[in-house]
């Protein structure tokens, strides 16, 4: 039913997923709740719900436009369970915000596969890439992201590897003229400290370790099949497929070296692990094989709260 239900990409779908968001994003709230209700309390929780349905309506934009699934709602089931999973991906406000200006930029990376407005789509990433990292310091990594697109891609003109540089330093210039000019250069030197911590003892707790544990089966499960069908595709797509396989990765490092181990640094994996459980799923035959897998999922979710 379920399986039935977002193999088909319709309005109600997105309406149906933007209502589970809520759902999901009001439990969190709920569960962990401190301090006092206030006015400035709800419009700053309205204020990050909007900011999590405009990701969730720009990232079913990026697949749509770049065709990284069939024409299905998975991804986007997948992306707000992967919430679920990791509730203080909510709480966590400057991964949150640095997670929305990285996803304009996977809007602009995915679609250098096509041949129009390249420098501008080259700027545009790197500008935004910057910005997040302003938020969280380690974003930075993803101009590594860029540079494998541009040459996966082949997009790699003289110009175009000399553009990233630029894009990306363009806000630094812009901050540091408005803080020299406010009188205010000394929270320059707050931006980029790079902080770091190997210590994985929190991921032991089991309501970090279940659903880890769960993701990096299916992962392993899903990875090998997808990746062995792209080889048989177009050139357009192994090369989409590449920079996935990328981004996967190097989110997977970006999560591993943060000095914030509460699941919200695992939101960077959300976005590609979403588009690999996708086509993942699609490619299954077996309807009923599909509804154990989108149900375990909901069952995980179960086992996390009771836990």
């Amino acid at each position: 039913m379920i399986a039935n239900f977002f193999n088909k990409t319709k309005p109600i779908n997105f309406l149906v997923l933007s209502f589970l968001l809520f759902l999901v994003y009001t439990i969190s709230t709920i569960y962990f709740f401190s301090g006092e209700i206030s006015i400035a309390y709800f419009i700053k929780k309205g204020f990050y719900l909007f900011l999590a349905v405009l990701m969730l309506f720009i990232f079913d934009f990026i697949i749509r436009k770049n065709t990284l699934t069939n024409d299905n709602s998975f991804a986007l089931y997948f992306y707000i369970l992967f919430y679920s999973f990791f509730p203080l991906s909510f709480e966590n406000t400057d991964i949150l915000i640095a997670n929305f200006f990285l996803l304009l930029a996977f809007r602009k990376i995915y679609s250098l596969r096509t041949p129009f407005n390249t420098r501008e789509k080259i700027f545009d990433s790197a500008f935004c890439i910057c910005i997040a990292s302003m938020f969280y310091d380690w974003s930075f990594l993803y101009l590594i992201l860029l540079y494998a697109s541009i040459f996966l891609f082949h997009k790699n003109s003289r110009k175009n590897t000399f553009i990233p540089i630029v894009g990306f330093f363009t806000p630094i210039f812009l901050l540091y003229i408005y803080l020299l000019a406010t009188d205010k250069l000394y929270i320059f030197g707050n931006f980029w400290q790079l902080e770091y911590s190997l210590s994985f003892g929190n991921y032991l707790q089991k309501s970090y370790l279940y659903p880890i544990i769960f993701i990096t089966i299916f992962t392993i499960f899903t990875i090998f099949p997808t990746t062995k069908k792209s080889f048989f595709s177009k050139q357009d797509f192994k090369s989409t497929w590449a920079v996935l396989m990328f981004q996967i990765v190097l989110s997977l490092i970006v999560a591993l070296i943060s000095l914030i181990k509460n699941g919200s640094e695992l939101n960077f994996l959300f976005i590609p692990l979403s588009i690999l459980f996708a086509n993942y799923l699609q490619d299954v035959e077996k309807r009923w094989l599909k509804e154990i897998i989108l149900y375990l999922f909901i069952i995980v979710y179960l086992i996390i709260y009771l836990i």
